[in-house]
């Protein structure tokens, strides 16, 4: 309701406008500042109106790229610069920015990561990831020989103690599992980007704050056979970005292309650039199917990108 005052008593008005420009850090910190302790509501994203519609390719190469070298004994040579240094460190870890944009030490969502640790003494190891007000907390055992046991993509986030292997020199790695944390921790971490992972062995801790990379992708989540979800990020906030169906067909000079069927929806990326996209099931059943023979199933791929999702 509004409240009118007689004419003759017209109350002041002050408008002031307020500019805050800000820079966000992009290399990994061993004092990290606290993490953020919620944020607004989630609002449905609507298309920029400068957004352009991004387009799917009509076909693409089915040779799929290897994952780029990652190393923790790299990174802590780069956090050491190049010096002896025994002090606890823990951190995680995708490797290299593929695009060469930047070298600082980083998780790239949907990109191989290992668990690094460094300077910890034999015996449990506790560590606990904060994001968004909230904590998430995994046992960490010391193996001879990690086991062949596939990682999940939420590891550090869904309570599952993750195995890590001694590489020497006080270092220990874990093995590889694609970074894509489940919900809430993925909002979370893509709106702040970053995390704070620490680890804690008796009177031994360890800190440090990880950036987070969002490089232009898409990747089932984990418990996809139930959910029938993928995620899909990178792309600028209000972009449209479609998903497809594509088949594969065998060339006459020995290749095989995934080829365009039909467009299955898209998404509009939100401010935090992360999006979830749920598959019809009629075209889940599609892309879950055994093929016929020694062929390739059929795949989901988004817009801008030469790869099968699924």
């Amino acid at each position: 309701m509004v409240e009118r005052h007689p004419p003759r008593w017209r109350p002041p008005m002050l408008w002031v406008l307020t500019l805050l420009l800000g820079t966000s850090c992009t290399m990994l910190r061993e004092t990290p500042t606290a993490a953020p302790t919620g944020g607004p509501a989630t609002r449905a994203a609507t298309p920029s109106p400068g957004a352009r519609d991004l387009l799917l390719a009509q076909q693409f190469d089915m040779e799929m790229e290897g994952a780029g070298p990652v190393s923790c004994r790299d990174d802590l040579d780069q956090l050491a610069q190049g010096r002896p240094d025994d002090r606890p460190r823990v951190w995680v870890t995708s490797g290299g920015d593929g695009t060469g944009a930047s070298d600082a030490v980083a998780a790239g969502l949907g990109e191989e990561s290992l668990l690094c640790l460094h300077g910890f003494p034999p015996g449990p190891i506790t560590v606990t990831v904060k994001a968004g007000g909230r904590a998430y907390t995994t046992a960490v055992k010391t193996v001879a020989q990690l086991s062949a046991t596939p990682s999940a993509m939420d590891d550090l986030f869904n309570g599952s103690p993750v195995e890590v292997e001694d590489v020497g020199g006080g270092l220990l790695q874990s093995g590889f599992w694609q970074f894509l944390p489940s919900e809430p921790a993925l909002t979370d971490i893509a709106r702040s980007g970053r995390f704070t992972v620490a680890a804690r062995s008796g009177a031994v801790r360890a800190e440090s704050e990880v950036p987070l990379r969002l490089p232009r992708g898409a990747s089932t989540v984990e418990g996809w056979e139930r959910n029938h979800r993928i995620a899909v990020y990178g792309y600028p906030a209000g972009a449209r970005v479609p998903i497809g169906l594509y088949r594969p067909e065998d060339q006459e000079d020995g290749r095989t292309v995934a080829v365009l069927q039909t467009e299955v929806g898209r998404v509009v990326m939100p401010r935090h650039r992360v999006a979830i996209f749920t598959i019809p099931p009629d075209v889940f059943r599609t892309v879950s199917a055994e093929p016929a023979g020694d062929g390739n199933p059929a795949c989901l791929s988004v817009a801008d990108l030469a790869n099968c999702v699924t």
